[in-house]
Protein backbone atom coordinates (compact mmCIF):
# COMPACT_ATOMS: atom_id res chain seq x y z
CA UNK A 1 0.00 0.00 0.00
CA UNK A 2 2.67 2.38 0.93
CA UNK A 3 4.60 1.64 -2.58
CA UNK A 4 1.19 2.46 -4.09
CA UNK A 5 0.86 5.48 -2.45
CA UNK A 6 4.47 6.82 -3.11
CA UNK A 7 4.08 5.96 -6.39
CA UNK A 8 0.50 7.45 -7.02
CA UNK A 9 1.83 10.57 -5.21
CA UNK A 10 5.12 10.85 -7.30
CA UNK A 11 2.52 10.79 -10.63
CA UNK A 12 0.30 13.03 -8.82
CA UNK A 13 3.68 15.74 -8.74
CA UNK A 14 4.91 15.14 -12.16
CA UNK A 15 1.23 16.24 -13.02
CA UNK A 16 1.19 18.84 -11.41
CA UNK A 17 4.62 20.46 -12.65
CA UNK A 18 3.76 19.93 -16.23
CA UNK A 19 0.30 21.93 -15.77
CA UNK A 20 1.63 24.46 -13.92
CA UNK A 21 5.03 25.20 -15.97
CA UNK A 22 3.91 23.82 -19.46
CA UNK A 23 0.43 23.84 -20.53
CA UNK A 24 -1.32 25.88 -17.99
CA UNK A 25 -3.50 28.66 -19.79
CA UNK A 26 -2.11 32.32 -20.22
CA UNK A 27 -2.85 35.81 -20.42
CA UNK A 28 -0.21 36.02 -23.76
CA UNK A 29 2.04 39.32 -24.73
CA UNK A 30 -0.50 41.76 -26.24
CA UNK A 31 1.88 42.33 -28.85
CA UNK A 32 2.14 39.41 -30.36
CA UNK A 33 -0.62 39.88 -33.08
CA UNK A 34 -1.00 37.22 -35.69
CA UNK A 35 0.63 39.86 -38.28
CA UNK A 36 3.55 40.07 -35.85
CA UNK A 37 3.78 36.13 -35.90
CA UNK A 38 3.58 35.92 -39.61
CA UNK A 39 6.81 38.84 -39.61
CA UNK A 40 10.85 38.11 -40.27
CA UNK A 41 10.91 39.63 -36.46
CA UNK A 42 8.73 36.67 -34.37
CA UNK A 43 10.84 34.27 -32.61
CA UNK A 44 8.37 33.07 -29.77
CA UNK A 45 5.65 34.54 -27.53
CA UNK A 46 7.67 35.78 -25.15
CA UNK A 47 8.68 39.09 -26.54
CA UNK A 48 7.80 41.69 -29.61
CA UNK A 49 10.88 43.33 -31.17
CA UNK A 50 11.07 45.87 -33.30
CA UNK A 51 14.38 45.59 -34.72
CA UNK A 52 15.40 48.97 -34.05
CA UNK A 53 19.41 47.91 -34.00
CA UNK A 54 19.09 45.31 -36.89
CA UNK A 55 17.77 48.54 -38.81
CA UNK A 56 20.87 50.35 -38.82
CA UNK A 57 22.86 47.49 -39.75
CA UNK A 58 24.75 47.17 -43.41
CA UNK A 59 23.35 45.03 -46.27
CA UNK A 60 25.83 42.20 -44.99
CA UNK A 61 25.23 42.94 -41.63
CA UNK A 62 21.81 42.03 -41.71
CA UNK A 63 22.74 38.65 -43.29
CA UNK A 64 25.06 37.72 -40.73
CA UNK A 65 22.60 39.18 -37.96
CA UNK A 66 19.39 36.53 -39.96
CA UNK A 67 22.23 33.74 -39.84
CA UNK A 68 22.66 34.00 -36.46
CA UNK A 69 19.37 34.33 -35.69
CA UNK A 70 18.65 31.15 -37.59
CA UNK A 71 21.59 28.61 -36.37
CA UNK A 72 20.25 29.88 -32.90
CA UNK A 73 16.70 29.17 -33.53
CA UNK A 74 17.77 25.36 -35.14
CA UNK A 75 20.74 24.56 -32.92
CA UNK A 76 23.24 25.06 -35.12
CA UNK A 77 27.11 24.65 -34.26
CA UNK A 78 27.96 26.40 -37.38
CA UNK A 79 26.83 29.25 -39.21
CA UNK A 80 28.23 30.44 -43.32
CA UNK A 81 27.10 33.46 -44.70
CA UNK A 82 27.64 34.31 -48.64
CA UNK A 83 29.29 37.78 -48.40
CA UNK A 84 31.96 40.06 -49.26
CA UNK A 85 35.35 40.30 -47.08
CA UNK A 86 33.81 43.67 -45.03
CA UNK A 87 30.74 41.65 -43.87
CA UNK A 88 33.56 40.38 -41.20
CA UNK A 89 33.72 43.67 -39.98
CA UNK A 90 30.47 43.99 -39.56
CA UNK A 91 30.12 40.93 -37.50
CA UNK A 92 30.50 42.77 -34.24
CA UNK A 93 27.79 45.36 -35.08
CA UNK A 94 25.10 42.00 -36.27
CA UNK A 95 26.29 40.17 -32.90
CA UNK A 96 25.62 43.05 -31.18
CA UNK A 97 22.36 44.45 -32.53
CA UNK A 98 21.15 40.57 -31.81
CA UNK A 99 21.85 40.57 -28.40
CA UNK A 100 20.06 43.73 -27.44
CA UNK A 101 16.64 43.15 -30.64
CA UNK A 102 15.79 40.06 -29.19
CA UNK A 103 16.47 38.62 -25.29
CA UNK A 104 13.48 36.13 -26.37
CA UNK A 105 15.87 33.94 -28.56
CA UNK A 106 17.05 31.83 -25.60
CA UNK A 107 19.57 29.52 -27.81
CA UNK A 108 21.54 32.70 -28.63
CA UNK A 109 24.80 32.19 -26.60
CA UNK A 110 27.22 33.25 -27.95
CA UNK A 111 30.18 32.93 -30.78
CA UNK A 112 33.46 31.38 -30.34
CA UNK A 113 35.40 32.49 -33.50
CA UNK A 114 34.86 33.48 -37.12
CA UNK A 115 36.56 33.35 -40.05
CA UNK A 116 36.59 34.37 -43.40
CA UNK A 117 37.39 32.08 -45.98
CA UNK A 118 36.30 31.39 -49.87
CA UNK A 119 33.89 34.68 -49.72
CA UNK A 120 32.22 33.09 -46.76
CA UNK A 121 32.36 34.17 -43.32
CA UNK A 122 32.43 31.10 -41.15
CA UNK A 123 31.47 30.94 -37.41
CA UNK A 124 31.23 28.41 -34.66
CA UNK A 125 28.58 28.93 -32.08
CA UNK A 126 29.27 27.73 -28.47
CA UNK A 127 26.87 24.99 -27.47
CA UNK A 128 24.29 26.46 -26.10
CA UNK A 129 20.69 25.06 -25.34
CA UNK A 130 19.45 22.51 -27.13
CA UNK A 131 16.26 23.02 -29.04
CA UNK A 132 14.00 20.39 -26.77
CA UNK A 133 14.99 22.66 -23.77
CA UNK A 134 14.59 25.88 -25.70
CA UNK A 135 11.02 24.27 -26.69
CA UNK A 136 10.33 23.24 -23.06
CA UNK A 137 11.55 26.86 -21.47
CA UNK A 138 10.16 29.37 -23.72
CA UNK A 139 6.16 27.77 -22.53
CA UNK A 140 7.67 27.24 -18.99
CA UNK A 141 9.05 31.31 -19.23
CA UNK A 142 5.50 32.59 -20.67
CA UNK A 143 3.70 30.86 -17.35
CA UNK A 144 6.07 32.92 -15.33
CA UNK A 145 5.82 36.34 -17.09
CA UNK A 146 1.98 35.27 -16.59
CA UNK A 147 2.27 35.12 -12.97
CA UNK A 148 4.49 38.90 -12.89
CA UNK A 149 1.74 39.86 -15.06
CA UNK A 150 -1.43 38.51 -12.31
CA UNK A 151 0.67 39.92 -9.31
CA UNK A 152 1.12 43.47 -11.14
CA UNK A 153 -1.94 43.81 -12.74
CA UNK A 154 -3.41 46.66 -10.91
CA UNK A 155 -0.27 48.69 -10.39
CA UNK A 156 0.44 52.12 -11.52
CA UNK A 157 3.79 51.87 -13.94
CA UNK A 158 6.05 52.93 -10.62
CA UNK A 159 5.08 50.14 -8.67
CA UNK A 160 5.80 48.07 -11.70
CA UNK A 161 9.45 48.59 -11.94
CA UNK A 162 9.95 48.21 -8.64
CA UNK A 163 8.09 44.74 -8.44
CA UNK A 164 10.34 43.78 -11.63
CA UNK A 165 13.74 44.89 -9.97
CA UNK A 166 13.02 42.94 -6.62
CA UNK A 167 11.78 39.47 -8.80
CA UNK A 168 14.92 39.86 -10.83
CA UNK A 169 17.60 40.72 -7.96
CA UNK A 170 15.84 37.90 -6.10
CA UNK A 171 17.47 36.07 -7.93
CA UNK A 172 21.55 34.36 -7.80
CA UNK A 173 24.35 36.10 -9.87
CA UNK A 174 26.12 33.05 -11.12
CA UNK A 175 29.01 33.44 -9.52
CA UNK A 176 30.37 29.87 -10.34
CA UNK A 177 29.76 29.40 -13.67
CA UNK A 178 30.75 33.03 -14.95
CA UNK A 179 32.59 31.31 -18.20
CA UNK A 180 29.34 28.89 -19.30
CA UNK A 181 27.70 30.63 -22.41
CA UNK A 182 24.59 29.17 -21.15
CA UNK A 183 23.96 31.61 -18.78
CA UNK A 184 23.89 34.82 -21.53
CA UNK A 185 20.59 34.01 -21.42
CA UNK A 186 17.30 34.23 -19.94
CA UNK A 187 16.84 30.71 -19.72
CA UNK A 188 19.38 30.95 -16.82
CA UNK A 189 17.62 33.30 -15.06
CA UNK A 190 13.92 31.96 -15.82
CA UNK A 191 14.63 27.90 -15.46
CA UNK A 192 17.74 27.82 -13.37
CA UNK A 193 17.29 30.75 -10.90
CA UNK A 194 20.55 32.23 -11.46
CA UNK A 195 22.54 34.15 -14.04
CA UNK A 196 24.89 37.18 -15.31
CA UNK A 197 24.18 40.85 -16.12
CA UNK A 198 23.24 39.32 -19.74
CA UNK A 199 20.20 37.05 -18.32
CA UNK A 200 19.24 39.69 -15.53
CA UNK A 201 19.27 42.21 -18.50
CA UNK A 202 17.13 40.08 -20.77
CA UNK A 203 14.65 38.63 -17.98
CA UNK A 204 14.34 42.44 -17.22
CA UNK A 205 13.51 43.38 -20.72
CA UNK A 206 11.06 40.47 -21.43
CA UNK A 207 9.15 41.29 -18.25
CA UNK A 208 8.88 44.64 -18.22
CA UNK A 209 7.54 44.45 -21.96
CA UNK A 210 4.97 41.86 -20.81
CA UNK A 211 3.70 44.55 -17.80
CA UNK A 212 3.32 47.51 -19.74
CA UNK A 213 6.67 49.54 -19.15
CA UNK A 214 8.81 50.93 -22.21
CA UNK A 215 12.50 49.76 -22.03
CA UNK A 216 15.38 49.21 -23.91
CA UNK A 217 18.68 47.31 -23.55
CA UNK A 218 21.97 48.72 -23.10
CA UNK A 219 25.36 46.52 -24.07
CA UNK A 220 29.00 46.93 -23.35
CA UNK A 221 31.64 44.26 -23.68
CA UNK A 222 31.63 44.41 -20.25
CA UNK A 223 28.13 44.57 -18.93
CA UNK A 224 24.64 44.77 -20.04
CA UNK A 225 21.46 46.28 -18.33
CA UNK A 226 18.20 48.22 -19.26
CA UNK A 227 16.43 51.80 -19.70
CA UNK A 228 12.97 52.48 -18.38
CA UNK A 229 10.76 55.32 -19.82
CA UNK A 230 8.86 56.52 -16.79
CA UNK A 231 6.64 59.52 -17.15
CA UNK A 232 8.34 60.39 -20.51
CA UNK A 233 11.68 60.34 -19.25
CA UNK A 234 14.17 57.49 -19.76
CA UNK A 235 16.43 56.33 -16.40
CA UNK A 236 18.67 53.39 -16.06
CA UNK A 237 17.61 50.16 -14.43
CA UNK A 238 20.06 48.05 -13.82
CA UNK A 239 18.88 44.45 -11.67
CA UNK A 240 22.26 43.19 -11.28
CA UNK A 241 23.27 45.56 -8.51
CA UNK A 242 19.85 44.77 -6.29
CA UNK A 243 20.91 40.99 -7.07
CA UNK A 244 24.73 41.69 -5.96
CA UNK A 245 23.24 42.40 -2.74
CA UNK A 246 19.71 40.72 -2.38
CA UNK A 247 19.28 41.82 1.16
CA UNK A 248 16.31 44.93 0.54
CA UNK A 249 17.40 47.38 3.69
CA UNK A 250 20.84 47.28 1.97
CA UNK A 251 21.72 50.70 1.58
CA UNK A 252 22.93 49.91 -2.11
CA UNK A 253 20.07 47.51 -2.70
CA UNK A 254 18.58 50.43 -5.08
CA UNK A 255 21.57 51.65 -6.40
CA UNK A 256 20.54 49.95 -10.14
CA UNK A 257 17.32 52.33 -10.57
CA UNK A 258 19.39 55.41 -11.40
CA UNK A 259 23.56 53.71 -11.80
CA UNK A 260 24.39 50.56 -13.60
CA UNK A 261 27.70 48.43 -12.11
CA UNK A 262 29.99 49.93 -14.48
CA UNK A 263 29.28 53.66 -13.48
CA UNK A 264 27.93 53.75 -17.23
CA UNK A 265 25.05 55.13 -18.61
CA UNK A 266 25.47 54.62 -22.50
CA UNK A 267 26.74 51.69 -23.76
CA UNK A 268 27.27 50.47 -27.46
CA UNK A 269 25.05 52.34 -30.68
CA UNK A 270 24.65 55.50 -28.32
CA UNK A 271 23.68 57.31 -31.05
CA UNK A 272 20.53 55.12 -30.79
CA UNK A 273 19.29 56.03 -27.77
CA UNK A 274 16.76 58.43 -26.45
CA UNK A 275 18.57 60.85 -23.73
CA UNK A 276 18.82 59.22 -20.46
CA UNK A 277 18.20 61.06 -17.60
CA UNK A 278 20.66 61.92 -14.56
CA UNK A 279 18.04 61.44 -12.01
CA UNK A 280 18.26 58.16 -10.12
CA UNK A 281 14.60 56.40 -9.92
CA UNK A 282 15.10 55.61 -6.59
CA UNK A 283 15.70 59.18 -5.34
CA UNK A 284 12.45 59.90 -7.28
CA UNK A 285 10.71 56.87 -5.52
CA UNK A 286 11.46 57.97 -2.26
CA UNK A 287 13.98 54.05 -2.06
CA UNK A 288 16.43 55.62 -0.10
Amino acid sequence: MNKKRIIIYIVLVILFTIINFYIRPINKNELITEDYKDSDSYINDLYYSDEKFKSNLSADGKKVYDALVESSKKNETTIKVSCSEECANDFSNAYYSLYLDHPELLGFVGVDYCKYEDENLICKNYSGISKLKTTLGTQRILREVDVVKRDTKNMNDKDKIIYVYNYVASHNYDHIFMIAKSNQSAYSFFTGGKSVCAGFAKASQILLQNVGIDSMLVLTPEHMWNIVKYEDKWYTFDATVGASYRNKKHKNYYEGLGRTTIDEYVGLFNDQYPEIEDEMLKDKFDLN
